[in-house]
């Protein structure tokens, strides 16, 4: 008789938590009651980074609303990936219809996506991979939306190998450590760069202006005397802050300078002469995130993997992009 009225109690109360979540399901993101009708997607995304982070998180944002979607925007800040975490939680604990994740960290995020496939919310990753190992982990993701890191850094490689056919020293300017960009972005480069193209030293400047020229002007003064004659700045800002250092060092034109990104602060470097090329990252794939969320919650069939095509600015590549005045980052 106890058994049975515990049993009893635990029905009542679950049945009033379920109308308890029903009833205010509009203002935490469940899709099911949401007011608008709309499917709600949760967003945990990085937050101010730069030039190319700007663009790309508001062009999702306008994608998603265009698309008819509730988004819950979520960024975190200074790449703190706890931030990350509690908000993908929520999300799962809200019920949202499907979780787009731009993450901080590749790893730790084993936990997170075995709830996420506990509750049947799909997780579309973008821009940056993440490394699974729990199959059920990954059977939440759902699809990775974005540009190929590893082949941005192939012609980066490609570039040095052809500005130095004898060979040169030079730098590597990294983002943040523990980022799947920062890996495969090296890779790229390590496939396709030539023997004799000898990194002296790789050091991270955190995807920063400020900290790329410091980190620059140390290793200039550093190497001096192994003269080095390039520098692959893996984005468009760490590079603007070594064309500084470089300036400043009387080094312009002798020290040739290849970043990531597109923005067009540096297409206009690459213009005057600052950088030698501009590797674009594009960061414009809102339209292509929402269509897959779309097609998946409408239960179609969606690519594992969506590679967002880039360009490769020269000078005068640079200049008629610029000159179209068509670029929104």
């Amino acid at each position: 008789m106890k058994n049975i009225w515990k049993k009893g109690l635990a029905m009542v109360t679950a049945a009033t938590a379920l109308v308890g979540m029903a009833a205010c399901g509009s203002s935490n993101g469940g899709s099911s009651s949401s007011k608008s009708g709309k499917k709600t997607v949760g967003f945990v995304a990085v937050g101010p980074e730069g030039g190319f982070r700007t663009a790309n998180e508001n062009d999702v944002k306008k994608a998603f609303k265009a698309a008819g979607f509730d988004l819950i925007y979520s960024p975190t800040q200074n790449n703190d990936q706890q931030k990350q975490i509690q908000a993908f939680s929520k999300f799962v604990n809200d019920g949202v219809d499907a979780i787009v994740l731009s993450a901080t960290e590749d790893s730790g995020w084993d936990d997170s996506l075995k709830k996420a496939a506990e509750a049947e919310i799909p997780v579309f990753t973008v821009d940056r991979n993440i490394d699974v190992k729990d199959a059920k982990a990954k059977s939440a993701i759902a699809s990775h939306i974005g540009p190929s890191n590893e082949w941005a850094g192939q012609q980066a490689a490609e570039y040095m190998n052809k500005a130095f056919p004898d060979g040169a020293n030079g730098f590597i300017l990294q983002g943040p450590a523990g980022l799947s960009v920062v890996k495969d972005r090296e890779t790229g480069w390590s496939a396709k760069a030539n023997k004799n193209i000898n990194v002296l030293e790789k050091q991270s400047a955190n995807w920063s202006t400020d900290e790329g020229k410091t980190v620059t002007a140390g290793l200039l003064d550093k190497y001096k005397a192994k003269d080095p004659q390039f520098i692959f700045a893996e984005n468009d800002e760490m590079g603007l802050g070594a064309a500084q250092a470089v300036d400043a060092a009387g080094l312009k034109g002798k020290v040739k300078i290849v970043t990531i990104d597109g923005t067009k602060p540096g297409l206009q470097a690459v213009v005057d002469g600052d950088l030698a090329e501009d590797i674009e990252y594009n960061p414009i794939f809102g339209k292509e995130t929402a269509k897959a969320v779309k097609d998946k919650l409408d239960g179609k069939k969606v690519q594992k993997n969506i590679v967002i095509d880039s360009k490769v600015f020269d000078p005068a590549a640079a200049k008629q992009a610029l000159d179209a005045g068509t670029r929104v980052y």
